[in-house]
């Protein structure tokens, strides 16, 4: 329980890692948080860090899989609060921008 609250007192620094290392592999990628840790009303033992992973090279479920394994690898833990989505940037301009308010975009 102890990691959950940490993981969420510091989502945004986790964010940030996030961003800096997929960014490696993803040169165009952006990070959107939304969701309940953005409106302030999470419940760290119930909620999830809402990430959506904005790229246009995002592949199809497989790869999504792997790319989930390889940000898990990064915090060094399987057992997380994040919940991650993904988007090409013509999707989020066209749909996911305003479907997701409040957010905060994460440009690394």
């Amino acid at each position: 329980m102890a990691e959950r609250v940490e993981y969420f007192k510091n989502w945004r620094n986790y964010a940030e890692e996030i961003c800096r290392s997929l960014k490696k592999i993803l040169p165009d990628v952006m990070i959107v948080v939304f969701g309940s840790v953005i409106r302030g009303d999470y419940a760290s033992s119930l909620s999830d860090i809402d990430i959506l992973i904005v790229s246009d090279k995002v592949g199809d479920v497989a790869w999504q899989a792997k790319m989930n394994l390889y940000i898990l690898s990064l915090l060094k833990s399987d057992v997380t609060p994040f919940e991650f989505h993904y988007s090409s940037w013509k999707d989020y301009e066209e749909f996911y921008k305003e479907f997701f308010n409040p957010r905060i975009e994460i440009r690394c």
